[in-house]
């Protein structure tokens, strides 16, 4: 086996770790996507002060794992489309 061959073999390992992590990540950013958006149109049907403070709590925390992934994706070269930090 040449070191080409070697080389050859390490590229498409690495190719390969890389698209699972890009992967990785698009899957759990669609996933908060979609949980913020069942978080926002909740606050439509809560009239409980402390349901809505629960609500609150809940979207600023799928909104700082977002940034956190938005920070990863921009490590690893992952386009990922922008998100909105205001209520719809």
């Amino acid at each position: 086996m040449s070191i080409n061959d070697i080389l050859l073999k390490f590229k498409i390992h690495k190719a390969s770790a890389d698209d699972r992590k890009s992967e990785s990540i698009r899957k759990e950013y669609n996933e908060l996507l979609n949980r913020l958006s069942d978080i926002r149109s909740n606050y439509n049907f809560i009239d409980n002060p402390s349901s809505i403070d629960a609500l609150i709590y809940e979207e600023n925390a799928a909104l700082c794992r977002l940034q956190e992934l938005y920070r990863e994706a921009r490590e690893y070269s992952i386009t990922l489309e922008a998100f909105e930090r205001n209520k719809k």
